[in-house]
């Protein structure tokens, strides 16, 4: 009986050497900067075998998440125009929210989650987070779930 494959989401900072550069190869085939296999590997700086090895098991979390709902929950801290900057993050992004929940304030923080439709995303999920950690005031961003 075959074993059924666990998945896990992980940071980048934690990844090996050889998954990273994999990563690259793939995205460079994927964008066309590169036009063979050989080609990628080498302007990665990855052996054939080490992309053999874990092409077909290493993937950006954006594959999974385009076209799908993803809730994430935010912390922000109580100032006028947070949540706007966050949302003009999204739209700039072409993300479409569906339904934003917010907290009171307490202790100078409210708790938000925002489901967004990631269909017609221009970037990935993670560029998204990346932007909105960015912002002032913002102090967590989670994945809740698709």
């Amino acid at each position: 009986m075959q074993e059924e494959s666990k998945f896990y989401i992980i940071r980048e900072e934690v990844l090996s050497e050889a998954l990273k550069k994999t990563i690259l190869a793939k995205e460079l085939l994927e964008t066309g900067q590169a036009k063979t296999i050989n080609e990628a590997v080498k302007m990665a700086g990855l052996s054939r075998s080490a992309f053999y090895k874990y092409k077909n098991y290493i993937f950006p979390y954006s594959k999974f998440s385009k076209g799908k709902i993803v809730t994430l929950s935010l912390l922000l801290e109580h100032m006028p125009g947070i949540l706007s900057s966050i949302l003009d993050a999204i739209a700039m992004m072409k993300g479409n929210v569906i339904t934003i929940n917010q907290s009171m304030p307490s202790l100078g923080v409210a708790s938000v989650s925002i489901s967004i439709d990631t269909q017609y995303m221009v970037k990935g999920i993670e560029e998204l987070i990346e932007k909105i950690e960015e912002e002032h005031g913002v102090r967590k961003v989670e994945i809740l779930g698709e």
